[in-house]
């Protein structure tokens, strides 16, 4: 497997605006740290103000350590919880202020984890979980290329951190969030929601095809040693696992960190032009529909954008 801190390492970005949703920890924060490391402009969105601070402190550490300070960069915290369609919006609004008459040139979307999951399991918590899983990865990267003054632009580069490639998935159209299913009885989190998953790979291809100007991507950063699994919604033997195994076979977030920002950032990463990737700087296969079926594709699409209450597109093929 490539270095990828030393390839990282390589790396300089001066007069960059990167944002990172959901890097007040784990994932996201390793990544947030490494763009300060390397001279980029940060805006952090989350919904722990506490953790939302420490970690502007900590990437003008890093910056500082670096040489990066000096007034070239500036960091920021933006506080919203993403489960509500209003927090969605006023998430990009914050990013577009945050930009100001500048461009966002890396976004990364690493919002989720088990502490926004489906249990207990109630209606409104899967339509919140849905809302931070699925809908915010799609509505905020809309809103900001269709903003009145678009935020990303020619050559932006978009990353959702999840997992690409679930195959064999049937969406209902009629039932697109499963809430129907679960009040027959029906919906199974083992089953139903990798059904969710394959949404995130459907319009992932659909972003690149309608705004080819900038370049959207799903990786999958294996498997990471991170607070969340010790999360107390977890099952005990999940969280004892965790504590034992994992700081001897998982990555850390600043090793997963290096991956992610030579896979979308680095020039020999943009010039692969993938869409799915994986921990090892592979390509991943994914069901053949994401690229064949632009009915699918377009279904999906247009019940996010109703979900999200703002208004449709023509279709592509």
């Amino acid at each position: 497997m490539p270095n990828f801190h030393a390839l990282s390492s390589a790396l300089t970005f001066p007069s960059t605006n990167v944002v990172v949703i959901g890097g007040t920890q784990g994932i996201g924060a390793g990544i947030a740290v490494r763009f300060a490391e390397l001279g980029a402009s940060v805006l952090v969105v989350g919904r722990n103000e506490v953790l939302g601070n420490e970690i502007v402190k900590t990437l003008e550490t890093a910056a500082q350590k670096n040489g990066q300070d000096g007034g070239r960069v500036r960091f920021g915290f933006s506080r919203r919880d993403l489960g509500s369609v209003e927090e969605i919006r006023a998430a990009a609004e914050d990013i577009a202020r945050w930009a100001g008459n500048g461009d966002i040139h890396y976004l990364f979307q690493s919002q989720g984890g088990v502490s926004t999951g489906f249990l207990p399991l109630t209606a409104q918590s899967m339509t919140t979980s849905f809302n931070v899983q699925i809908l915010s990865h799609f509505l905020i990267p809309y809103l900001l290329l269709t903003h009145p003054r678009p935020v990303l632009r020619q050559g932006a580069q978009i990353c959702n951190i999840a997992r690409p490639g679930e195959k064999n998935q049937t969406i209902d159209l009629d039932d697109f969030r499963c809430l129907k299913a679960f009040e027959a009885g029906k919906f199974s989190i083992l089953k139903d929601i990798k059904k969710f998953i394959f949404m995130m790979d459907l319009f992932t291809y659909e972003f690149n095809l309608r705004f080819p100007g900038t370049h959207t991507t799903n990786v999958y950063p294996g498997t990471v040693s991170t607070a969340m699994m010790l999360h107390p919604s977890l099952p005990w033997f999940v969280r004892i696992f965790a504590y034992v195994v994992f700081p001897f076979t998982a990555s850390s977030p600043a090793q997963y960190a290096d991956v992610a920002v030579w896979e979308i950032a680095s020039e020999e990463g943009k010039g692969m032009a993938r869409t799915f990737w994986d921990q090892y700087g592979r390509e991943i296969e994914v069901d053949q529909r994401v690229k064949t079926d632009f009915q699918l594709r377009e279904g999906v699409w247009e019940n996010l954008l109703q979900l999200g209450g703002v208004g449709g597109e023509g279709t592509t093929k």
